[in-house]
Order: structure tokens, then sequence, then C-alpha cells
């Protein structure tokens, strides 16, 4: 960079949604079997604990960019399962509920008329320019479009969307798949995503019912060997074990032709899976647990709250020649003075800047 100036800053930073496609680009493997190493002691191939996927035992060479752990520090690579039938994420679920309330089941547009949607967009592209805030106009085309009875252009009654905490919707009653949802999802054209708050550029509704499942990197996940010699493998390796199995089960049944009653008992259980994978919190449902009856610390768990990622490890600052406190009024203490205790005093260092003479 010596001699070389930047002409270009940063101007934003976006998150988007990644499609089926985009996660089997990145993914390192396909993991196909819930057994993570052999009986030598070593991961085995198109399993979670998958060489590509980064390793974490000193000496082994990671299969994917040659790197070994520690001083060549690889990054990790993501693998990714394919899913027996497709799941809801249950991140996603109140942009979906939206989506079908606010759109027609047989041509996936908005209900609404095409001179409501052009004055509509009108308003949003006025409050860009104006760097105003959409929120309203969203929630607007939402709630009108959901009192909307039938398609202006083609016709069709629409039903009740319900949702059943925290990932089942119905029509009217009716119970709709995930694979409903996901075809109905599909037909809502590009056009009209920014009107339903959807970047059309970072995302499609469709994707928000997951078909592929990325795998995290071995070295976000890493076993711990325990005094006996045996492996403790990470929360997150658990809930995919639980993944994998399922899934598994759910195409043999389904090829096989299981009775339907089957197959949907097993669906349902993928999808508590994946569910519990993402957010072990969900309202609504049972948490996954630990043999030892602790509950399991999945994904959402690692991110948000003050223990999690954000605000403990990356906002969180630890330094020295500092101390910190509760504030408190005291009485005996003039409007100009500040208390420290004595302790504190005696023990923190407090730099002064000497000058020679």
């Amino acid at each position: 960079m010596a001699g070389r100036s930047i002409t270009k800053k940063i101007g934003a930073l976006e998150f988007s949604v990644l499609s089926p496609n985009e996660i089997r680009k990145m993914s390192a493997t396909k993991v196909i079997t819930a057994d993570t190493y052999d009986d030598d002691g070593f991961p085995i191939t198109m399993g979670l604990m998958d060489q590509r996927l980064s390793v974490i035992e000193p000496g082994l060479r990671c299969k994917t960019c040659g790197l070994k752990v520690g001083k060549d520090k690889c990054p990790g690579h993501f693998g990714h399962i394919d899913l027996a039938m497709p799941v809801i994420h249950v991140g996603f679920v109140k942009t979906i509920r939206n989506c079908l309330r606010a759109t027609c089941r047989k041509c996936g547009r908005i209900l609404l008329t095409d001179k409501e949607l052009e004055e509509h967009r009108k308003t949003i592209t006025k409050n860009n320019s104006e760097g105003r805030d959409n929120a309203y106009i969203f929630k607007t085309i939402i709630s009108t479009a959901t009192k909307t009875e039938g398609c202006p252009r083609c016709g069709v009654q629409s039903g009740k969307i319900d949702l059943d905490k925290p990932t089942s919707f119905r029509e009217n009653g009716k119970k709709l798949t995930p694979t409903e949802i996901r075809e109905w999802l599909e037909k809502i054209p590009d056009e009209d995503l920014p009107l339903l708050d959807i970047n059309v550029r970072s995302a499609r509704p469709e994707w928000m019912v997951l078909t592929v499942l990325p795998v995290p990197p071995v070295t976000v996940r890493p076993s711990v060997t325990l005094e006996s010699g045996e492996r403790s493998e990470d929360d997150l390796t658990h809930k995919l074990v639980d993944v994998i199995r399922i899934n598994q089960r759910l195409q043999e049944n389904r090829d096989a032709g299981a009775p339907q009653l089957i197959v949907e008992d097993l669906w349902e259980l993928l999808q508590y899976h994946v569910t519990t994978y993402l957010d072990n919190q969900t309202s609504g449902i049972p948490p996954a647990r630990h043999r030892s009856g602790r509950p399991l610390k999945t994904l959402a768990q690692r991110l948000k709250g003050k223990e999690g990622r954000f605000r403990s490890n990356l906002s969180g600052k630890r330094v020295n020649f500092s101390a910190r406190t509760v504030i408190s009024p005291d009485p005996n203490l003039s409007i100009n003075e500040i208390g420290v205790p004595a302790e504190i005093a005696r023990e923190l260092t407090e730099s002064h800047r000497e000058e020679c003479r």
C-alpha cells in the first residue's frame, strides 16, 4: 500500500439472506453422516468433523486451504446439509406471515390495485430521497392488503392466514406445509418485494423456507477432550447430529412410501430440531436439552444477550489501570466533588507528565 492513496471509503454494510445456491457454492463438503470420529480417532469424511471444514488437532492440515490450526490460522469452512423436506426458518416467521397475508396465493401479486401500488412506490421513493422512515408505509400496505377479500387481478378469494407459534401456518383453518408456503412465496414477483420491505438485491422470500442448512466450521464448535480421554462435543454439533439423523429417517421413509402420517411426524420433528438449532429459546416449544438436563446453547444464544458475542466479546472492553462502578449520590460530598473508595484510590495508577528543567 506504500505510495498508493485510498480512493474509496466504505459507504454501507448490508446483511442479506443466503440462497440455496449460495450455501452450496460456499460449502466445502456435503455432510451426510452424524458420526464424527472413526475408531482411530480421525474425523470421518462427509461427517460433522470432516477435515475440509477445518481442523482443531495440532499437526493436521485443513483439506480445503492446507493451513494448520494455530499459527497458520485456518479460518474454517462451511459445509451444508440437503434437507429431505423444506422447513421454516424461525427467524423469518414474521416476514413470511406478512408475505402470505398481503399476496395472492394463485398469482403471487400484492392484493392491491395497480394504482394503489404505484402511489405507494412514489411515496417510498420520496421518503428514501428525503431520508425518512418507510415503516408506516409498509405497515399500511400489509394491513390494507390483508383486508382485501379477493385478488384485483385474478379474482381468487384470499383466505385468512393464522400463525400457530412458532412456525406453523394455517389458511382458513387448514395447515399449510412448508412446501406449499415456499411455492406460494416463489410466485411473488421482484417488482412487489420492495413494497413488502424486502430488498430484492439481497433476498427472496422463498429463501426464508430452508431447503439447505449451512453447517458451521469445526473451529466454531470444537470438540473438547476430557481427562478420561473421551471427546465431548459442542452444543451445536449435538443439535446438528439430531438434524442429520431425523433428516435421514425422513428421507428413507419418504422414499420407501411410508404412510403420510409417519412422514408428517418426522417432518415436524425435523422442523423442531432445525428451529432449536437456530434458537433454543423459541416460545411455544420445549428447549432441546443435554443428557444432563441443561438447555443447549445454540446459534441465537451465542449472539444475543449480555453474554453474547456482540455485547460481551465485541463491545465489552477490559483494560489495565482502570476501574468502573455504579455511580450513586452521597450527602457528604459537595456538588463539585467525586468520592473514590480508598482501596481503589491507593491502587489505581494515575499518569503524570514530567518535564525536564
